[in-house]
């Protein structure tokens, strides 16, 4: 994330300028935190690399795991959009053909929810923090369901269109596919996988385990 996206992330009612710093703050953040993990990123550099003192810093964010689940917010706003566009596709490419789409879906919606290797462990840093510092729990919990939702809304659509529906309910079916694909990206990449995305846990077990929640309305 070079630049965040103008208007993810931004509080209603901020000035353009008070938007714009947030925005330059937010991307140099990233930036550090991919280098130095968010625990180690000093609220200085992140200051430098804005071209901003840390009163600006601090007018935006209370600390730098506020300013982390802005980041977030955007991130996961950007991808679930790429994958609800990405759905659409799939479903105009093959319209006739159920196991086509929801295989190709299938691998969309798990690519989508981690595209590379350092935004998970990111997100896998802030979770641990998250889970030690109760403070931080509720708006960690807040940012995923939002996100949840998203999914879940365009997995709905998706089945909604094959004349589909879920086997348990939208949430539960988020939970559970998320969860086994961040422990599959895991393993691939603490067994130092080449090309994580051609894990046979992507490209097979979990389409398989996508379309087992699923079941004809019929």
């Amino acid at each position: 994330m070079a630049t965040t996206s103008a208007g993810l992330g931004t509080p209603k009612g901020m000035t353009r300028r008070r938007a714009e710093t947030r925005r330059r703050v937010m991307a140099a953040a990233y930036e550090v935190f991919t280098e130095l993990g968010i625990r180690d990123a000093p609220v200085e550099l992140i200051c430098d690399r804005a071209g901003f003192t840390r009163g600006a810093f601090y007018s935006n964010f209370a600390s730098k795991e506020e300013l982390f689940l802005a980041i977030y917010e955007v991130e996961m706003q950007e991808r679930a959009e790429r994958l609800r566009v990405a759905v659409e596709e799939a479903v105009e490419a093959a319209p006739g053909s159920v196991d086509e789409v929801l295989q190709k879906a299938g691998l969309l919606f798990m690519e989508s929810l981690a595209a590379d290797e350092t935004w998970y462990l990111l997100n896998a840093e802030f979770r641990a923090q998250a889970m030690r510092q109760p403070e931080l729990r509720e708006p960690a919990a807040a940012a995923e369901r939002r996100f949840h939702d998203a999914l879940a809304e365009i997995l709905q659509n998706l089945l909604g269109r094959l004349d589909l529906h879920l086997t348990v309910d939208p949430h539960s079916a988020v939970v559970t596919i998320v969860a086994l694909y961040e422990t599959m990206l895991e393993r691939a990449i603490l067994d130092a996988l080449p090309d994580k995305a051609d894990s046979r846990y992507l490209t097979d077990v979990l389409p398989r385990l996508f379309t087992a929640l699923v079941a004809d309305d019929a």
